[in-house]
């Protein structure tokens, strides 16, 4: 290859060119697998992968979407393959819980403590190992969150409940390590059974209660060090809140199911002064996902559709996907070359 043209031109266009593009390149030759799945190329590919798509989950299901794709065009949702998918033959199947998502890889639980790190552009998966501990009580507190650590280079899979010391596996060592006990609980009449995680400034954050009749708090558990940090939170709330990121910036949605016509973002990180309250012209439950196209925001409301926010006026406008579900949680992933096989690339 290097004879045509240098290496380092080579990898350059490589770097700017589509996953789908790079998975059938693979298949030329060795020298060109070998350089497609060389680590500085797949970070590169990376660092230059400006869009991102929406992945929904649902009962037996997940979903793509290509959120920027030109409008005549139609956007459409892709069904997508995942591991264990073609393992239930319920007529009732369980849901698909995201876990997080970060440089492409998702974490899924597609069955109870059934763990698989998932790039959904590349389709390889990699099962993770069953936790240390399982939960015994359904009334504790289970939350799990997915992220990655530049400072160590490692992904992080965290599991928490009520009363037990907290899971963390490392995707790097590809083994599960016991941290400090997981002293928070679950409000009360608490509805949703998977807790996730969001990845903000290196930390997943949940809102609990602190134990023993403690405030409700943004608890926020730092990936470096395994250890917990508590913010506050804005205003009281019966039932806490589900947690989201918009532009890096930590944000807040009751769950108690009552329609608000508002949400909170955390303006400067960890600062509880720096909440601002962003409102909305109708009453709904929200979750921002992502600025579109620079301008609106795109959100999922209700759980049941996706929203364009203007965020000049407060309204909404629905943005038509063909083929979605009827309900469905909805994260973000972008397209990359990053293997789940992390052990083997480092």
């Amino acid at each position: 290859m290097s004879k045509v043209l240098p290496l380092e031109l080579i990898v350059d266009i490589l770097s700017r060119l589509p996953v789908k593009s790079l998975c059938r390149f693979k298949c030329v030759s060795k020298p060109w697998r070998s350089l497609i799945s060389d680590p500085d190329l797949v970070k590169t590919h990376l660092h230059r992968a400006e869009s991102k798509r929406l992945i929904l989950s649902s009962r037996n299901s997940l979903y793509s979407i290509d959120h920027e794709a030109p409008c005549e065009n139609g956007v459409v949702a892709v069904d997508l393959d995942f591991p264990l998918k073609q393992t239930f033959q319920s007529l009732h199947p369980p849901w698909v819980h995201i876990i997080g998502s970060c440089n492409g890889l998702v974490c899924i639980l597609p069955q109870p403590d059934t763990f698989f790190a998932f790039n959904p552009a590349t389709h390889e998966s990699v099962q993770i190992s069953a936790p240390p501990t399982r939960l015994l009580d359904p009334s504790n507190v289970h939350s799990y969150g997915f992220g990655y650590v530049p400072s160590i280079d490692d992904y992080k899979l965290v599991k928490a409940a009520q009363g037990k010391p907290i899971a963390v596996f490392s995707l790097r060592t590809g083994a599960w390590k016991l941290g400090e006990r997981f002293n928070y609980v679950r409000h009360a009449d608490y509805f949703l059974s998977i807790v996730p995680g969001t990845l903000v400034n290196d930390a997943l954050h949940w809102t609990f209660k602190v134990s023993n009749g403690g405030a409700c708090v943004v608890a926020a558990f730092d990936l470096v060090n395994d250890k917990f940090r508590d913010f506050p939170v804005p205003e009281p709330a019966d039932l806490g809140f589900t947690t989201g990121v918009l532009s890096g910036n930590l944000c807040l949605m009751h769950i108690d199911g009552v329609r608000r016509q508002y949400f909170w973002v955390m303006k400067e990180y960890g600062v509880g002064e720096s909440w601002t309250k962003v409102l909305v012209v109708d009453p709904c439950m929200v979750r921002p996902l992502c600025l579109w196209k620079n301008s609106n925001i795109l959100m999922a409301k209700d759980g049941r559709e996706l929203v364009l926010f203007n965020r000049k006026d407060g309204t909404f406008k629905n943005f038509k996907v063909d083929g979605i579900p009827d309900m469905f949680f909805a994260n973000l992933y972008v397209e990359s070359l990053v293997s789940p096989n992390f052990q083997l690339h480092v």
